[in-house]
């Protein structure tokens, strides 16, 4: 039987990452009582990967680590309840119903739902093989096994972009494995290309990872010419873009109004570290609206 909680908490918001977390501040800086949820113990999300956070409306230079770590410490000095439990079931009847991973439920007058997005895999063979073992998602936290070695980073975007850039600081030679052409923004290719340790395999996807004890090579197909080739490294850091799917952000399909969703679980989002930060004011501040009574 499912353990019941005190409903301590008006607004659950489900998800840590910048917009979660600023969702989670905004609404008790309001006055209202909060509960966040996150399942990973990742707080900051995708964000805390980054070695560097940029285009922030603030001085400084942050890595996403401390971004996360300021936002986090801040909600929790206005109040911010923190449980670190998924969320697996909400249920949208007279009242709402909540229940996170450890069996407690829990009757939020209003849900935020920040569940953020995961990076996209690649779905070739030895992809979860060589997990930790040559396959890595995080340039910032694994670059350093790799100084002075040969790694490859699979896609085009901004987030393949910023890792190949943090990973030829350290790397001897950094591979970007691509589609199609770049499609990060000038500035990101621009420092790129000054880089004398990176270079490019165009119009190629990936169509296996090869090793033994750990990575030690990459099989590839040109999309043009379908030719097959082999890519000796030994690192493989996949950034195609992210699944936002999440079985929560289905369930709130139905337009509820006391659900209110912001950053990657919103359809239209654009990406970025400031738009999450101010999508999860945003909601905040519409949640407490809602709460007061007030269209």
């Amino acid at each position: 039987m499912a353990r019941r909680l005190k409903n301590l908490e008006e607004v659950a918001v489900i998800g840590a990452g910048l917009a979660g977390l600023s969702a989670a501040r905004q609404a008790a800086r309001l006055g209202r009582m909060v509960t966040l949820f996150e399942a990973s113990g990742l707080y900051g999300g995708l964000v805390a990967t980054l070695g560097e956070v940029e285009d922030l409306p603030f001085p400084g230079t942050w890595s996403g680590q401390d971004l996360a770590m300021h936002l986090l410490e801040q909600s929790q000095k206005v109040g911010v309840r923190l449980i670190d439990a998924a969320v697996e079931r909400l249920e949208l009847g007279d009242r709402i119903s909540l229940a996170d991973a450890n069996g407690a439920t829990y009757a939020p007058d209003a849900v935020i739902v920040a569940t953020g997005g995961s990076l996209r895999k690649l779905g070739v063979p030895g992809e979860e093989e060589f997990a930790g073992r040559g396959v890595s998602r995080c340039a910032t936290c694994d670059g350093g096994f790799y100084r002075g070695k040969h790694v490859a980073v699979i896609g085009g975007g901004d987030g393949a972009v910023h890792e190949a850039m943090t990973l030829s600081r350290v790397a001897g030679q950094v591979t970007m494995v691509c589609r199609s052409p770049l499609k990060a923004r000038r500035e990101h290719i621009d420092k790129l290309d000054a880089r004398d340790n990176v270079r490019f395999v165009w119009d190629s996807e990936v169509t296996a990872i090869h090793g033994d004890m750990k990575v030690t090579g990459l099989a590839l197909r040109n999309l043009r010419s379908g030719e097959v080739s082999e890519l000796a490294c030994d690192g493989v850091f996949p950034f195609i873009g992210i699944d936002t799917a999440n079985p929560l952000v289905a369930a709130c399909a139905g337009g509820d109004p006391r659900i209110f969703l912001a950053g990657a679980a919103r359809a239209g989002f654009g990406g970025t570290g400031i738009e999450a930060m101010a999508e999860g004011v945003s909601a905040a501040e519409a949640a407490h609206r809602f709460l007061s009574g007030s269209k």
